[in-house]
C-alpha cells in the first residue's frame, strides 16, 4: 500500500494540472488503439480456424481469399501498433517535461533548497540521476505497464469466452464417478497461469532492493567519475593518476558486487519465465489432444485453442513478464519519494528583516557549528549605504560562515539581521559551461543587457579582449585561469549592479596591482552599494571604510 501511495503523489500533480488535457487527449487515443489491437487479435483468431480449416479441407478459393483477409488484418495492425508506440513517445516526453520542470523547480527553489539538504546533510545521493534519469524510468515505465496491463485485461475478456466455447465438456471417471468438467481449458488456463505467479513472486522478490542499489552504485560511480574529469589538472599536477584509478577502480567494485548479484536472481528468474514462455506455446495443445484425436474438433478449431490459451494464458500472467519492470517501478518510485520528502523536509533560514536605511545591512548574531558549538559573535555590525567593510580574522574563525549566515544560507545562528537584497560572491566561483554573456549577466537574463554594456564592464576588469567572444560557449572554468574569473566576477557585479554585496576573498588570486584596480572600480562604478568584504590581503586593509578585526571583533575607523 506505501508503494500506491507514494506512487499516486508522484504522479497525482501532472494529471490534476491544467497542462493534463492534451495529454488526455493523447491517453484517451492510445487507450482506443489498444483496444483497436486487441479487436483485430480476436478477428486474427477467427481467420486462424477458418484457415486452417480450409488447408484441411484443401478449399483453394477459401485460402486465397483468406490470404487476402490476412493482408488487411497485418495491415491494419502494423498501424494500429507503430502509431500507439508513436504516440505514447509524445505523450512520455510531455509528461517529463513537466514533472523535470517541477522538480527542477523545486530543487532549484528561490528558497535554496539544493543548498540546504547538503547543508544538513540530509541530500540523497545523486539528485541529478533523480531528476534526469528516475523521472524517465517512472514515466516510461508506467505508460508500458498500464498499457500492458489493460491489453491484458481487454484480451482476457474478450479470449476467455472464446476458449470456453471451444474447449466443450471434458468428461471423465474418477472412483467410480463420472465427472463433466465445462469449459475446462479455461480452468486449465487459469490453474496454470497461477501456479507460475506464485513461483515467479518466489523467484523475484530480491529483485527490488537489488534494482534500487543498483541504480544508486552506478550513479555513485558516474558522479566519481565526474570529479575526477573536473579536477584532472590537480590530479595531473600531483601525479595522482594512480591513487585516483585505483579509488575508481574500489567504487566501481561496489556496481560490479551488485550487478553479480542481480544476475543470478535474473538469471533464475529467467530460467523459470523463459521456460514457462516456451511450455506456454505447447501447453494447450496437449491439453486439447484428447479432443483432436477423438474427432471432437478439427485442426482449425485445435489451432483457435491454441491461440485463445495463449492469449488467456498471457494475459494471467501478465504478473510474471512485468515483475522485472515493476521491481524496476518500485525501486525508481522509492527513490523520487525520498528526493521529495528531503526537499519538503528543508529547515528555511529565519528570514532577513528589512533595514531601516536603504542598500545597508546591520547583525547582532552568533553563528554555531550546532547548538552545542559556537562558531563566531558579532556585535552591532552595520554596512551602510556607499560603505565597505572589511572583515579580517584567522582561518576556520567562522568568516565564510559568517557571509553564508547574512546571506540567508546558514540556518545555524541565534540573533538577528537587516538587509536589503544581496549578492554573496563565495571563494569557489560557479562558471557553467554556456555563452560568456550569459556568464556575465547571471543570475539574470542576458537578453535584459546590451552587448555594449558587457563589453565596458570587460574593458573595466581588464579582460577586454574576450569582448569578441560573448556569443561563444565554452568551459569558461576551465580556460580562464583564476585571477581571470575573479575579474569576471567583478563585470558581473558592474552589470547586475546589486544593493548590498558580500565578497568571500574575491582577490585572492590577484596581485596587489589588479586586487586594488578591482576594488577601487567597484567602489567607482556602484558608490551607492553597501559591500562587506573578507580578505587577508593586508594591502586592501587601507581602501575600506571600516575594518573589523574578527579575532578582536571591535570596528576601527579607517576613513573619514
Amino acid at each position: 500500500m506505501n508503494f500506491l501511495s507514494h506512487y499516486w503523489q508522484l504522479v497525482k500533480p501532472f494529471w490534476l494540472s491544467k497542462e493534463r488535457l492534451p495529454s488526455l487527449g493523447l491517453l484517451f487515443v492510445i487507450i482506443s488503439m489498444t483496444f483497436g489491437s486487441v479487436w483485430l487479435s480476436v478477428q486474427f483468431n477467427q481467420w486462424n480456424g477458418d484457415f486452417y480449416n480450409a488447408l484441411q479441407q484443401l478449399d483453394g478459393s477459401s485460402i486465397y481469399r483468406l490470404l487476402g483477409q490476412f493482408a488487411l488484418l497485418i495491415s491494419s495492425l502494423i498501424l494500429v501498433q507503430v502509431y500507439s508506440s508513436y504516440l505514447q513517445k509524445k505523450l512520455l516526453i510531455d509528461w517529463r517535461t513537466w514533472m523535470t520542470k517541477q522538480l527542477t523547480e523545486q530543487w532549484l527553489s528561490d528558497q535554496h533548497h539544493h543548498y540546504h539538504i547538503k547543508l544538513a546533510q540530509t541530500e540523497p545521493d545523486n539528485p541529478d540521476q533523480r531528476i534526469a534519469e528516475d523521472i524517465y524510468l517512472l514515466i516510461d515505465l508506467s505508460l508500458d505497464l498500464l498499457l500492458s496491463f489493460l491489453r491484458s485485461v481487454l484480451t482476457l475478456g474478450s479470449f476467455i469466452t472464446i476458449l470456453w466455447n471451444l474447449s466443450g465438456e471434458m468428461s471423465f471417471n474418477l472412483a467410480g464417478q463420472e465427472w463433466h468438467i465445462p469449459g475446462y481449458m479455461v480452468w486449465m488456463c487459469i490453474a496454470y497461469t497461477l501456479l507460475g505467479t506464485a513461483i515467479t513472486h518466489w523467484i523475484g522478490k530480491p529483485l527490488q532492493r537489488l534494482n534500487f542499489n543498483q541504480q544508486k552504485r552506478e550513479a555513485d560511480f558516474r558522479a566519481a567519475l565526474i570529479e575526477r574529469r573536473e579536477n584532472s589538472e590537480m590530479i595531473g599536477a600531483q601525479n595522482g593518476e594512480a591513487i585516483e584509478r585505483q579509488a575508481l577502480g574500489h567504487t566501481f567494485t561496489f556496481v560490479a558486487q551488485n550487478w553479480y548479484k542481480l544476475m543470478v536472481k535474473e538469471r533464475n528468474l529467467g530460467f523459470f519465465t523463459v521456460g514457462y514462455a516456451q511450455v506456454s506455446s505447447l501447453a494447450p495443445i496437449f491439453f486439447a489432444l484428447p479432443q483432436f484425436l477423438s474427432g471432437a474438433i478439427q485442426l482449425g478449431g485445435l489451432m483457435q485453442i491454441k491461440m485463445a490459451f495463449m492469449q488467456v494464458s498471457g494475459s494471467l500472467s501478465w504478473f510474471i513478464y512485468s515483475y522485472s519492470d515493476l521491481a524496476k517501478l518500485s525501486a525508481t518510485v522509492e527513490r523520487l519519494t525520498v528526493f521529495q520528502q528531503k526537499l519538503n523536509d528543508v529547515t528555511q533560514p529565519q528570514l532577513a528583516r528589512k533595514p531601516l536605511a536603504p542598500n545597508s545591512l546591520s547583525a547582532t548574531l552568533r553563528v554555531q557549528i550546532d547548538r552545542d558549538r559556537p562558531l563566531l559573535a558579532v556585535n552591532n555590525l552595520i554596512v551602510k549605504q556607499g560603505q565597505l567593510v572589511m572583515l579580517k580574522g584567522r582561518s576556520g574563525l567562522g568568516k565564510s560562515s559568517l557571509l553564508r549566515t547574512l546571506s540567508g544560507f546558514w540556518t545555524n545562528y541565534i540573533g538577528e539581521y537587516q538587509r536589503d537584497e544581496s549578492i554573496w560572491i563565495p571563494q569557489k566561483i560557479y562558471l557553467s559551461t554556456t555563452s560568456l554573456k550569459a556568464l556575465l549577466c547571471y543570475p539574470q537574463e542576458q537578453t535584459l543587457f546590451d552587448d555594449n554594456i558587457c563589453t565596458q564592464a570587460l574593458n573595466q576588469v581588464g579582460l577586454g579582449s574576450l569582448s569578441s567572444s560573448l556569443d561563444e560557449v565554452a568551459p569558461w572554468a576551465n580556460q580562464l585561469s583564476g585571477g581571470e574569473q575573479q575579474r569576471l566576477m567583478f563585470a558581473r557585479l558592474l552589470i547586475n549592479k546589486p544593493q548590498l554585496i558580500m565578497l568571500d576573498e574575491t582577490t585572492s588570486s590577484l596581485d596587489q596591482h589588479a586586487a586594488t584596480q578591482m576594488i577601487t572600480t567597484l567602489k567607482q562604478a556602484l558608490p551607492n552599494s553597501a559591500i562587506l568584504m573578507v580578505t587577508h590581503q593586508p594591502e586592501l586593509w587601507s581602501m575600506a571604510d571600516s575594518l573589523i578585526d574578527l579575532d578582536n571583533p571591535q570596528p576601527v575607523a579607517l576613513g573619514a
